[in-house]
């Protein structure tokens, strides 16, 4: 199951939530920054790779199995708590979609890929079950090396 939505991406950044959230708690510390990624309870904020404002096509889905997509440039996985399926939120600073999947409340694997097609769009893959670590799938041309533990929480 997945849905499609083109968001307006602004201020570099992009996420999925499953809590609410105000501007003031979604904030980069200098080494999310670096990694690409901010990990809360419910909460993930991506890089998306880009300074410019700009709308892109954002993929939310679920499988039973991951399948990296050939036009990936950057894969990560990290763990993501799907605390209330009702909040489940795509967003950036300037909007946001509530995500319609038939999840339940509980321990997910959630992949990010930027993809290169005509234009760059992302996808991201919910997968029932928790890992430990959030890790770089890939190395990329961005600074991450395939295998890189990365850090939850701001930093």
């Amino acid at each position: 199951m997945q849905c499609k939505l083109d968001l307006e991406i602004t201020h570099s950044s992009f996420g999925l939530r499953s809590v609410p959230a105000g501007e003031d708690e979604v904030v980069w510390g200098e080494g999310n920054r670096a990694q690409g990624v901010l990990l809360l309870p419910g909460l993930v904020l991506l890089d998306p790779l880009s300074d410019e404002e700009f709308g892109a096509d954002v993929v939310v889905r679920t499988a039973e199995k991951f399948l990296p997509s050939k036009s990936a440039q950057r894969t990560v996985q990290m763990p993501f708590e799907i605390i209330d399926p009702a909040e489940l939120t795509l967003f950036s600073p300037a909007e946001e979609y509530s995500v319609s999947l038939d999840v339940e409340a509980g321990d997910y694997t959630l992949i990010y890929e930027v993809c290169l097609g005509k234009e760059v769009y992302y996808v991201l893959t919910l997968l029932k079950g928790r890992i430990e670590q959030a890790t770089a799938l890939k190395s990329d041309g961005w600074g991450l090396q395939k295998g890189l533990p990365l850090t939850a929480g701001v930093f």
